[in-house]
């Protein structure tokens, strides 16, 4: 639960970022009661692999997405409790539209969502 409303909250998600294939690209953003953050700004980060070789690369390095969010389209966000999540997208500028996205590795890896109230 958000604590205060003249706050602001500070985001991360760490997971293991995996890709099937070569030239793949993935869109992982945050979402605050299904909207994205708007002030300061939208928390996205695109993560495009590419290989020499087309086919499996089965390879899948650790990696961040964080932010800061006070507000989404809807308005400032409150002191009442909130759900946070993940999306990620099949596709962005500059990848190929493939399926195999993911996070964590094989069951092996915990992914997790940090979040932090800070005063703004």
């Amino acid at each position: 639960d958000k604590q205060r409303n003249n706050t602001i909250l500070k985001v991360e998600f760490h997971s293991q970022f995996g890709q099937s294939y070569s030239d793949e690209c993935s869109e992982y953003s945050f979402q605050f009661d299904g909207q994205e953050c708007s002030q300061p700004a939208p928390i996205v980060t695109s993560i495009l692999r590419h290989t020499s070789n087309s086919g499996y690369y089965g390879v899948a390095p650790p990696g961040e997405v964080s932010g800061f969010c006070n507000a989404t389209s809807r308005g400032p966000l409150q002191s009442e409790p909130l759900s946070i999540s993940v999306h990620i997208r099949n596709t962005c500028p500059g990848g190929s539209a493939h399926t195999g996205k993911g996070n964590g590795w094989n069951g092996k890896v915990t992914s997790y969502i940090l979040v932090e109230e800070y005063c703004s």
